[in-house]
């Protein structure tokens, strides 16, 4: 049993790192900021600790900055909705649960004209060939990326097969994915895959979004498409990984995004030189839908996220490329078989 000592210790540290924090930011702005993105703290305990956090953000976001003005990072911070919530919180649920055996192929079938990475000249950008849907917005409070960009990467194979863009449900999947998937407190695109070859999947107009599992309210005669398999990458191969998407199209990636520099990011090509590549650390899924070059920053990943349209590079994100595999992006790589 602990002892009072023990019990009391951590909230006094709370306190003393919420008060110290909290003369950073005036009452005005705290209370703005609360109000433009509808947050609500009934304990004061609680009010004053996410108010610490927000004034740790606005220094990152204005320390990144400088240096940004320097030329010294690539890429810019501005505050948003994940501007007082400790990014570690973010996975906890997903992280407590072991990721289920993969029954994917790990074998590449190349369509004719393949390119291998040293004929790649320039880059591909996706959505100029109407494979990418709009960008959607997953909530702070769920964590239903897996469903985001596993309905993205379908859009795009289906769309390239029948040259025709139907928006698909994350919703649907949230809701239908059986364990061991979690819908909003977490869950994997290889199970998504599964559960849609399966049973189909809805339009996202048919089964509209928000941000809460619901019970499953799905009829698969209504089907809007489904698959036959799925490869998934785990070399940690980044020319491999440029081919693919490439030649064949989407992917998604699992990332490392427990950072500040992604949570707040604005614009740019971003590098963190904290993040992390092994498997473990990997919570967020991502859709890779292309790659290019920027002549001050070098070689991205172009990728779309789940955050609404006011994160990011509306809604998109460059992430540096062929930098050691960066925040893991090639670590953990998945695209359908139709």
């Amino acid at each position: 049993m602990k002892t009072l000592q023990e019990l009391v210790l951590p909230v006094l540290v709370l306190l003393l790192f919420a008060e110290l924090a909290m003369s950073l930011v005036s009452d005005a702005q705290w209370t703005q900021y609360k109000a433009q993105y509808m947050k609500r703290y009934r304990r004061e305990i609680d009010d004053k600790y996410h108010r610490a956090l927000f004034s740790n953000s606005v220094q990152a976001v204005a320390h990144n900055n400088r240096l940004y003005s320097q030329g010294r990072v690539g890429f810019r911070m501005r505050l948003n909705q994940f501007s007082d919530v400790d990014p570690s919180q973010l996975s906890k649920f997903r992280t407590s649960v072991p990721p289920p055996p993969e029954s994917g192929t790990r074998i590449v079938t190349k369509p004719p004209g393949y390119k291998s990475y040293n004929q790649i000249t320039g880059g591909i950008d996706w959505r100029k060939f109407g494979l990418v849907s709009e960008v959607g917005d997953q909530g702070t409070q769920c964590f239903s990326c897996w469903a985001f960009s596993t309905t993205g990467v379908l859009e795009a194979h289906l769309a390239k097969k029948n040259k025709r863009m139907v928006p698909l449900s994350p919703k649907h999947l949230v809701d239908c994915v059986p364990l061991p998937s979690l819908g909003c407190l977490g869950g994997w695109v290889g199970l998504a895959f599964n559960y849609t070859r399966d049973n189909g999947i809805a339009t996202k107009a048919s089964y509209p979004y928000k941000p809460e599992k619901d019970d499953c309210n799905w009829n698969s005669k209504n089907s809007a498409g489904t698959l036959r398999g799925y490869v998934t990458l785990d070399k940690d191969d980044e020319k491999e990984l440029a081919e693919v998407v490439y030649n064949i199209g989407p992917v998604t990636a699992s990332i490392d995004h427990l950072h500040d520099e992604f949570n707040q990011y604005s614009g740019g090509v971003l590098r963190i030189p904290a993040c992390r590549s092994d498997k473990g650390n990997l919570y967020h899924s991502v859709l890779i839908v292309g790659f290019g070059t920027d002549p001050k920053w070098g070689e991205y990943w172009l990728i779309k996220n789940s955050y609404g349209t006011t994160w990011g590079e509306n809604g998109f994100f460059r992430l540096a490329r062929n930098a050691n595999n960066m925040c893991g992006v090639a670590t953990y790589v998945q695209y359908p078989l139709l």
